[in-house]
């Protein structure tokens, strides 16, 4: 579906985005992996709903925050059209967190678009890092349920998470 932008859709037709890798067909730091420098990768089989929002005026709370911040790219089957704003919406651990940003990125993939989001302010680019780095550690700990059983401790898990992968986690810079 393309949206163009003389079409918007109200908040009621927020849109979920299903994963287009179930995070056990691929090792896992291959996703943590990003050619896309400032961009995290939200991790497949991590439910994210996506909605757009109307089109205003710029503020200076708009567009590209400045050098060295953070954006965020994840998978969709639809097309979502640049400079489209959005709210995203994640839940972690029974908590709704909700984001704004611009879409400055559509890659077509085939079957789905790669769609990197630069958030437009700055507590949300900092609040999104936090948040995408605890759905990493759920992915990563469903991985490891996986591969060596469901009793895996979530504690170690976590600081396995942190000392592997955290470095190479997009950061403010």
């Amino acid at each position: 579906m393309t949206i163009h932008s003389d079409q918007i859709r109200d908040r009621s037709s927020a849109t979920a985005i299903k994963p287009a890798m179930h995070p056990h067909t691929k090792y896992y730091a291959a996703r943590t992996d990003s050619n896309l420098h400032g961009f995290i990768h939200h991790p497949p089989g991590f439910p994210i709903e996506w909605h757009t929002l109307r089109q205003k005026q710029k503020t200076s709370q708009d567009g590209l925050i400045g050098r060295g911040n953070i954006g965020l790219c994840f998978e969709t089957d639809q097309y979502i059209k640049p400079d489209t704003r959005l709210e995203i919406t994640i839940q972690i651990r029974g908590e709704i967190q909700k984001f704004t940003g611009r879409v400055i990125l559509v890659r077509n993939k085939g079957e789905v678009y790669e769609i990197g989001v630069w958030f437009t302010s700055k507590s949300d680019a900092s609040r999104i890092r936090m948040v995408e780095q605890i759905c990493h550690i759920e992915a990563y700990l469903t991985h490891k349920r996986h591969h060596e059983g469901p009793f895996v401790s979530p504690e170690r898990v976590a600081q396995e998470w942190i000392t592997r992968f955290a470095a190479r986690f997009p950061s403010f810079g």
